[in-house]
């Protein structure tokens, strides 16, 4: 559940190399734009936590809009998947700052123990896909 915490508007971490200084490895989706990965990333958002805080439209709550071009934690998908494994402390403790505020702020917890790898690229491409459509 979103928790009060730290809200900051720290520079995004755009350039390439910028997340292996925090000990990330770049990633990328291997599931971009499956329609069938996609659908299963949707079920599970319904099914899970991410619709209690997130809402039914992914545009926020009690927690912040996954569809707007403000994430909290920024848009490439590196980031995005480790933030939906290990939480918002675990990336702060690394050291990758907050690239946006959205006036919701708190922490994110970390969800690996419940979605695979897998699951979670699944998540990410039904975020994605709703961000794209404008949703």
């Amino acid at each position: 559940a979103c928790t009060p915490g730290q809200r900051g508007s720290d520079p995004p971490l755009g350039a390439t190399g910028a997340l292996a200084a925090h000990g990330l490895p770049e990633l990328g989706n291997p599931l971009a734009h499956d329609p069938a990965a996609i659908a299963a990333g949707a079920k599970l958002y319904a099914q899970r936590a991410c619709v209690t805080c997130h809402g039914r439209q992914l545009a926020g709550a009690m927690c912040p809009s996954l569809v707007n071009d403000a994430w909290v934690y920024g848009a490439d998908d590196t980031t995005l998947f480790f933030l939906l494994r290990d939480g918002s402390v675990r990336l702060r403790a690394r050291g990758v700052p907050r690239s946006g505020q959205d006036g919701q702020g708190g922490d994110m917890p970390g969800f690996g123990h419940l979605f695979d790898d897998t699951e979670l690229w699944q998540l990410l491409s039904y975020i994605r896909s709703r961000h794209a459509a404008g949703d």
